[in-house]
């Protein structure tokens, strides 16, 4: 069976940014930090954690048995490293190159940015 770990929708990542900073935390807390932004109501965020504990991205931790916190299991590094590579995937066919040329033609990045780029690949060498 394929794991969706990875695979966390927009909404569900801001619970999982709460939790990459925040490590294990009450769902009363997650809400706290979460309504202080934006306007996400309780009944939504624990519906965003459920899914995220059935794609075994978080995990549910029962404490003195009655209060429940909630743990990331899928790192913030493991992450963006798996999104980065299905970005590169979708939209440039995994050509690191194509990337790197759109953002040059585009002039998306700056003459300073793409020279630490040139440095950083002759120090590799």
């Amino acid at each position: 069976m394929k794991t969706k770990k990875y695979e966390i929708t927009d909404a569900e990542l801001e619970i999982m940014k709460v939790l990459w900073k925040n490590g294990e935390l009450t769902l009363k807390k997650i809400v706290d930090i979460l309504s202080k932004d934006e306007k996400k109501n309780k009944s939504t965020i624990k519906t965003l954690l459920y899914r995220l504990i059935e794609k075994e991205s978080v995990m549910s931790i029962t404490n003195n048995g009655k209060e429940h916190t909630y743990r990331a299991i899928v790192s913030e590094e493991e992450y963006l490293k798996r999104a980065n590579e299905s970005f590169l995937e979708k939209l440039y066919n995994g050509s690191t190159n194509k990337l790197l040329l759109n953002f040059v033609e585009e002039k998306k990045i700056s003459k300073k940015d793409l020279q630490d780029l040139l440095d950083l690949i002759e120090s590799e060498d």
